[in-house]
């Protein structure tokens, strides 16, 4: 994994919406940490974050009172929106533009979605493959958020 952030932050021109925003965050977020396959280690990056990013997090000293344990990989889910709120809060997340994505809850979630399955990641999965249950399975996340990123992206219609 590199030490070092990427000098300049991949920032799409100015006035895109937050889904563009997003997605070169993540992009960036990625090669920061040098991650290329699912699952995306969010609990990794919350305890180790490069310089110049949000204050560690020790995961043990956390209550565990914020994390859904409903179905399958939701404390994912939790951590996920956890390390959301840290990018959004940090001078990494205001060089690349997250204050404004942080600023609702929607905006935390999607950010937290995108998180754990980067588009660059689901790109390379077969539209056969594209569905819940596999997608669930390869990235770790309950079928329910996979439904909402692949909405998020327009490759996927709810029923």
């Amino acid at each position: 994994m590199p030490d070092e952030l990427p000098s300049k932050p991949t920032q799409p021109a100015d006035g895109l919406a937050p889904l563009s925003l997003i997605e070169a965050a993540v992009v960036d977020l990625m090669a920061a940490f040098d991650v290329s396959e699912p699952p995306i280690p969010i609990e990794i990056m919350l305890q180790r974050p490069k310089a110049g990013m949000w204050k560690e997090i020790n995961l043990s000293e956390l209550s565990t009172a914020f994390i859904n344990i409903t179905q399958r990989y939701a404390p994912r889910t939790s951590v996920a929106r956890l390390l959301a709120r840290c990018i959004v809060r940090s001078e990494w997340g205001e060089q690349h533009q997250m204050t404004t994505i942080g600023a609702t809850d929607d905006g935390l979630r999607m950010l937290a979605r995108a998180i754990l399955m980067p588009r660059s990641m689901l790109d390379r999965v077969s539209a056969a493959s594209r569905t819940p249950l596999t997608l669930s399975m390869r990235f770790e996340v309950p079928e329910d958020d996979v439904r909402k990123r692949l909405q998020d992206l327009g490759l996927f219609t709810a029923e």
